[in-house]
């Protein structure tokens, strides 16, 4: 039976993961958006109301009526904060699925934690790790051991080799290539206010 999906988020991002949803053979029943009016049409699909929606199952299940979701995603692609927003659905109870366009190659040993999506032509080898809310976009490859870190993404044709590391927030530009065993960090600076790194850090440039 297909499956009923909310996309937080209806921007680039947004159009990309209703097109892999769809070509899943799902169907995307609703979008939260802060940029669009409720009940404004985005290709189709309903806009529900704002973001912060998001922290209040029970409304979300009010909007929704018999087009409540049995699967959330969220497609912002800043990774800070796609974190953010997922994290408010996890604690909230949401249904946070998994997004595979038919047309990417996973394989059998992959794993793929919630919130993870793998956009059309992606490769993802055997026993590569996806943390949850990571990103693979269209053409991207994560080569046999190589862990995405979560929320981290991979630009369009970025490959990672072989037992390479990317770690959590962290980002491959569009094409560039992670060598075999290397790792990438994301840049941390101290969140406003924090005296030390034990008070909280965020991801540098992360604002966007």
């Amino acid at each position: 039976m297909p499956h009923r999906w909310w996309i937080l988020g209806s921007g680039g991002h947004g159009r990309l993961f209703a097109d892999a949803i769809r070509a899943q053979g799902d169907a995307v029943v609703g979008v939260l958006d802060d940029s669009r009016p409720a009940d404004e049409l985005e290709a189709g699909i309903s806009v529900l109301g704002p973001l912060r929606l998001a922290w209040d199952v029970k409304t979300l299940q009010c909007l929704g009526g018999a087009s409540s979701p049995d699967r959330i995603v969220v497609a912002i692609g800043n990774p800070a904060l796609r974190q953010r927003w997922q994290q408010v659905l996890e604690a909230a109870g949401s249904p946070v699925g998994v997004v595979v366009h038919p047309s990417a190659c996973v394989s059998p040993s992959a794993q793929l934690d919630p919130g993870c999506v793998v956009l059309a032509g992606a490769v993802v080898n055997a026993d590569a790790r996806l943390e949850r809310g990571a990103l693979v976009n269209s053409g991207a490859v994560v080569d046999h051991d190589a862990i995405c870190g979560g929320y981290s993404q991979l630009g369009i044709n970025a490959a990672m080799a072989g037992r390479s590391r990317l770690g959590p927030l962290a980002s491959l530009a569009a094409g560039e290539v992670l060598g075999c065993g290397e790792n990438r960090f994301a840049e941390l600076e101290l969140a406003s206010g924090a005296a030390d790194l034990s008070e909280g850090v965020s991801c540098a440039g992360s604002s966007g």
